[in-house]
């Protein structure tokens, strides 16, 4: 199998590393320093302690790697759409994309979602009936350009965005557990998309806010009900469209406090003066909530002192 990893990061290249070491033919798009270092040392994974080195060809122009049978999309949302037309140079009539990436993506929706794909770039780019749907559950972090280290692989899910199964789903999850990369065929993609758009959606862009690791934030009473109600107002969108939540913000928030003092990706974002993943995780649920008539009070409030936060800190 070819596959083209776009994006070379954390999770990217975890992921391009391990299907690379599966024997199948890897290329990444990179570019900087990434594309730099993995083109003279290769890619690096440590893995349960084992360091593994695996050779993958780069390029930062996908034109020059030409048509690949599997996409995978592991960029952060905001680069997407700027991205997106030099990505048709990858995909042929048979490619598989497969978009790993944070929040409610750009197909979640059967009309455009202007928060997350504003110039439709994207949806002209990467045709929807070609798109698996993908939720990674999975902790890496860089210790260099072209060094990984997995924290906690737990698995990939993925299934049809329309929902049900499907041999492409089963020959894509068969693709990922070859490599072994635990994953798992959903009936409701959709639903797990928003369930850990549920889990994430407050904590990020608070932890951003206040500069405060997850502990802090769960410790303060008064901010631990500000994300409750930020969360109900998700869980109701989500009752509405199909994407049931069936725990409580209590119960999500105590799963949270048992992984202990940790930055929110937003936080490292901000952090690391990267833009912030801000529409994909707030824009576009407000933007579905707004058209099927469900107000996010807590939502609105979060988004609005996070985008001011992003625009004086020059995140965009």
């Amino acid at each position: 199998m070819n596959i083209c990893v776009v994006g070379a990061g954390a999770i990217g290249g975890w992921i391009a590393a391990r299907l690379a070491l599966a024997g199948n033919d890897v290329s990444v798009v990179a570019r900087g320093e990434t594309l730099a270092a993995i083109e003279t040392e290769a890619l690096w994974l440590t893995d349960g302690g084992d360091t593994r080195c695996v050779a993958v060809a780069a390029s930062s122009d996908p034109a020059a790697l030409g048509v690949h049978g599997v996409v995978i999309i592991a960029v952060k949302a905001p680069a997407l759409p700027r991205i997106a037309l030099s990505l048709e140079a990858l995909v042929g009539p048979d490619t598989q994309i497969v978009p790993m990436m944070n929040g409610v993506p750009w197909w979640f929706t059967d009309d455009p979602l202007w928060s997350v794909d504003p110039d439709l770039a994207i949806a002209d780019a990467l045709p929807a009936e070609q798109v698996a749907g993908c939720v990674v559950h999975a902790s890496c972090f860089r210790t260099g350009p072209n060094r990984v280290t997995v924290k906690h692989a737990d698995k990939l899910i993925l299934g049809e965005p329309d929902g049900g199964s499907s041999e492409r789903i089963e020959r894509l999850c068969t693709l990922f557990a070859n490599a072994g990369i635990h994953c798992e065929e959903s009936e409701n993609i959709r639903r797990a998309i928003w369930y850990k758009l549920w889990g994430n959606a407050t904590i990020n862009p608070m932890s951003a806010l206040t500069r405060s690791t997850a502990d802090k934030l769960l410790h303060d009473a008064i901010i631990r009900a500000s994300m409750a109600e930020a969360m109900d107002e998700l869980a109701a969108v989500g009752a509405a469209i199909a994407c049931p939540i069936e725990e409580s913000a209590a119960d999500r928030m105590a799963v949270t406090a048992r992984l202990g003092a940790f930055k929110s990706s937003m936080l490292q974002d901000v952090e690391a003066s990267r833009a912030i993943e801000l529409e994909a995780l707030l824009g576009a649920p407000r933007e579905i909530a707004k058209r099927i008539g469900i107000a996010t009070p807590q939502l609105d409030r979060l988004y609005a002192m996070t985008r001011l936060m992003s625009e004086n800190l020059g995140l965009q």
